[in-house]
């Protein structure tokens, strides 16, 4: 619910994102508040210039549980291979591993932007 202040749109077909009663706050469900899980991935979307305050947002976060966060930011690579998201985590003090992977699509029609 941290994160819940700076607005964030959350992945509406991500799975965690299914067990929130309220996706305005990221409020989950009370029955799995002590649950154990493997993996959570929380996957949400801002604007490039907000990323330096949503990193800040999980360092402090980070203090307050007892588990590992893991952080990865993408974006689409621009015409000149650039990669948007890298001078705004820079900008939070972090070091970018620009590893990743490239989604080609084959089950969906090809993307045009107009």
């Amino acid at each position: 619910m941290a994160l819940s202040k700076l607005k964030p749109h959350f992945e509406k077909e991500n799975p965690v994102t299914q067990l929130m009663v309220d996706q305005e706050t990221g409020k989950m469900r009370e029955d799995i508040l002590n649950e154990k899980v493997l993996s959570a991935i929380i996957e949400m979307k801002t604007r490039l210039e907000r990323i330096p305050e949503f990193l800040q947002a999980l360092e402090k976060i980070q203090k307050e549980v007892d588990t590992v966060i893991s952080v990865g930011v993408a974006s689409r690579c621009l015409a000149d291979g650039t990669i948007p998201h890298e001078e705004w985590v820079r900008k939070a003090g972090y070091k970018l591993s620009p590893n990743g992977k490239t989604n080609i699509g084959l089950g969906r029609p090809l993307f045009r932007e107009d």
